[in-house]
């Protein structure tokens, strides 16, 4: 809007308004997200680790508790599932990284293959864990 009581420096016209929130929106716009399947795998990987962890941690609070041995074998089948579900997971998140760092050449994606590779070798861990106890815990 144009008032009387302004010079002509102070001015800008509504088109130059305007192209400055296009230049914005395009900014915003040319940013690169990651692909729709790995966010879809990272979010998978987040929920079953935090089961994971959660397993883990009623499975220690039922052993101070003394939680009864059928209590506890469903936790540790649990905690085993969890864990498998976990690895392949993140088996398939390797797998996506390294397919986007090859073809999108883009280095930052072999970065991302190492979380997922360090979650990879603690949920085995703790699925063989949780199988050994179990097993265990038969008298064998």
């Amino acid at each position: 809007m144009y008032n009387k009581n302004m010079s002509d420096e102070q001015y800008t016209p509504k088109e130059a308004d305007d192209s400055r929130l296009d230049s914005h929106a395009e900014q915003k716009v040319s940013k690169k997200r990651l692909p729709v399947l790995l966010r879809l795998n990272r979010r998978a990987v987040i929920f079953l680790s935090l089961q994971t962890v959660a397993l883990i941690l009623y499975y220690i609070s039922g052993n101070t508790q003394h939680f009864l041995e059928s209590n506890i074998k469903i936790i540790l089948w649990g905690m085993t599932i969890s864990a498998i579900a976990l690895a392949l997971f993140c088996a398939a998140g390797m797998g996506e990284s390294l397919f986007y760092a090859l073809t999108w050449k883009n280095p930052g994606f072999f970065f991302r293959m190492i979380p997922y590779g360090i979650i990879f070798l603690l949920s085995l861990t703790f699925a063989i864990f949780a199988r050994t106890v179990d097993l265990l815990s038969l008298g064998y």
